[in-house]
């Protein structure tokens, strides 16, 4: 472009038109240096943005994720809610006041997050209440609400990470070790358990169990060879709540000890058929003749029936048995069998009635285990006495030891 100059003044007044003059050639230089100037950068095949810094420009992120301050984008008021105020944005910063609905924080608590994904009204992100907890939401397009959980603090990693790692139940809270094949040993399984302590469970009829019914417990080794446990105990329930123990010493089991329990003690059988005048019974040579007994004055459980001079047992155990007879015409050095009789026959003798004299007495003691529901009964089978005797009186104290 060509700067044309101005024509010059004129006029016949010198003066005057030297001042206008002056100031026409200060504009055409002013003008001169400015063609100059434009002259270079037209000429200049270097701009000064390049082509990769423009792309670099275009290819930007346009979306704000913040506002221009640097503060939050969107603000959810207490009587608005989250998941609307976010699911139809991208990348985005909030803040939620307190009492917000769908806020995971403390009514009282403000709430500051970034929603890291969303589109299509899928979106996860992470945020954190005034209080100081963190959290982690997810929503997709089948949801109409946000899913919120919270982050675990440094203190609870630590406790977490301090807590007992060694299991004691199975994954679901059942037994660690459970046994369902009547063909093992519930003890060789918790042997090869190794150390450690923990549940287990054994189906009824398993092998080295206490009794035939199943049972639930707990074990605690303290020490193992090869992986295997050889020192411990273990502590086992059946399910009529009767308590057993068993202890592992250098391998060996020490066999299972019952509990018993105050009711145990309460609930024992006491039987005392004290009654001289309803006693007497004839009894032939060599036949056995069952003892008849009077009313008791005492039978704690109710074991005994009086028509019968019968005593049916409820728990079994070990009993202690003192059996008293008296007799007025007993043939004097006879030898009579005095024996205890279960369910109809003869389970264990007292010992022999050998009389001095034809008025005798005679006292024996037995000591003897048996097992729920036997019926206990009592007999004499005269030897020797040449003729029928006649037992005067006779009665029966049972008493169970444990």
């Amino acid at each position: 472009m060509d700067i044309k100059s101005p024509k010059m003044f004129e006029t016949s007044d010198k003066a005057h038109a030297d001042l206008f003059n002056d100031m026409v050639k200060v504009l055409l230089e002013n003008d001169t240096g400015l063609l100059d100037q434009l002259g270079g950068h037209i000429d200049d095949t270097k701009p000064h943005a390049s082509e990769a810094e423009k792309k670099k420009w275009n290819e930007s992120q346009l979306y704000k994720i913040t506002a221009d301050d640097g503060k939050y984008l969107i603000s959810v008021p207490a009587d608005k809610n989250i998941y609307d105020a976010i699911k139809d944005k991208g990348t985005c910063t909030f803040i939620a006041s307190p009492g917000v609905e769908d806020s995971p924080a403390p009514s009282n608590a403000y709430l500051r997050g970034i929603q890291t994904v969303g589109q299509d009204k899928i979106g996860t992100g992470f945020a954190v209440d005034t209080s100081g907890n963190a959290y982690y939401f997810y929503y997709n397009s089948s949801h109409i609400s946000i899913t919120w959980t919270q982050l675990p603090t440094a203190a609870e990693k630590d406790k977490w990470n301090n807590g007992q790692l060694s299991k004691i139940t199975a994954d679901n809270g059942m037994p660690l070790i459970s046994l369902k094949d009547t063909s093992m040993s519930i003890l060789d399984a918790i042997i090869n358990n190794g150390v450690g302590q923990g549940t287990f469970y054994a189906i009824s009829g398993s092998k080295d169990l206490p009794n035939q019914r199943s049972f639930r417990g707990f074990c605690h080794m303290t020490d193992s060879t090869n992986g295997k446990a050889s020192f411990g105990w273990v502590y086992a329930t059946d399910y009529l709540n009767n308590i057993y123990t068993n202890y592992l010493n250098n391998s060996i089991w020490s066999g299972w000890k019952r509990i018993l329990t105050a009711e145990d003690v309460a609930n024992s059988t006491f039987v005392d058929t004290y009654d001289q005048n309803n006693s007497s019974v004839s009894a032939a040579e060599n036949v056995a003749t069952k003892l008849v007994f009077g009313a008791t004055r005492a039978d704690d459980l109710s074991e005994y029936n009086r028509s019968r001079a019968e005593i049916t047992l409820k728990n079994s155990g070990l009993y202690l048995i003192r059996l008293y007879v008296t007799s007025n015409n007993i043939t004097v050095g006879s030898d009579n069998i005095l024996a205890c009789y279960v369910n109809g026959s003869e389970y264990q003798r007292f010992g022999n009635w050998n009389p001095a004299t034809s008025s005798s007495t005679c006292v024996l003691y037995l000591l003897q285990k048996f097992k729920a529901e036997d019926k206990v009964t009592f007999y004499i089978t005269p030897r020797g006495t040449n003729k029928t005797v006649s037992i005067n009186t006779a009665y029966v104290t049972m008493s169970q030891l444990r």
